[in-house]
């Protein structure tokens, strides 16, 4: 879906017309913004006009659009895979994007490894949206009470800690600050040879330090 366009004739009713056929919508669905607007001689000394306008979907009406189109097929997905999950949009209009946060029991098998099951699913969705709507706001998904950039940090930081000591045989500190946060890190080091753990501090303050082990 083409997002805005400039648009120039005679006639603004004539403009307005042609840009509904074009972005697809009705005349309240858009925003008009004059580029240029005057007059001339012409031929015979027929005045002409010249009406240049730029022609854009209102952003609710793009969002809304996108956004029920995403849920309709998230929610079939999650139907025939017999997954319990549930759906809860916010339009973000200054940003132009549309966030859907997912909640319920079923959601652990998205944000495992780092939540690349949820990535390749947000991938999935965009992908559908765009084919039967064109391309046009990023569509977001991310799980109710959870922070994926975070738990992506903490991925990362691990594997180049688990590394670290591989190579130097120095122990490495990784701060959590949750049960949940201890778990991803525990499961990434699980089935590392050499590589042994302890745990020291409590709540936020608690660190596992990795070190190495000789087998």
């Amino acid at each position: 879906m083409i997002l805005e366009k400039e648009f120039e004739g005679k006639s603004l009713d004539q403009l307005v017309e042609v840009a509904c056929q074009e972005l697809g919508c009705v005349p309240e669905d858009l925003e008009l913004e004059i580029l240029e607007f005057s007059t001339s001689s012409g031929l015979l000394g027929i005045p002409g006009k010249k009406i240049r306008i730029k022609a854009r979907i209102k952003p609710d009406k793009l969002l809304s659009e996108r956004a029920n189109r995403a849920v309709t097929f998230l929610k079939e997905l999650f139907y025939y895979a017999d997954l319990n999950i549930e759906t809860k949009t916010n339009l973000l209009r200054d940003q132009l994007q549309i966030e859907i946060l997912l909640s319920g029991e079923d959601v652990k098998y998205f944000i495992q490894n780092g939540a690349e099951p949820l990535s390749a699913l947000e991938f999935l969705t965009n992908k559908i949206v765009a084919k039967a709507l064109g391309v046009g706001p990023k569509i977001v998904l991310k799980p109710e009470g959870i922070n994926i950039e975070r738990e992506k940090k903490l991925v990362n930081a691990v594997k180049k800690a688990i590394q670290k000591v591989k190579s130097t045989k120095e122990s490495q500190v990784i701060k959590v600050g949750s049960q949940r946060e201890q778990k991803i890190v525990l499961n990434l080091i699980k089935n590392e040879n050499n590589i042994g753990y302890t745990i020291e501090g409590e709540g936020k303050q608690k660190r596992i330090i990795l070190t190495f082990e000789k087998i």
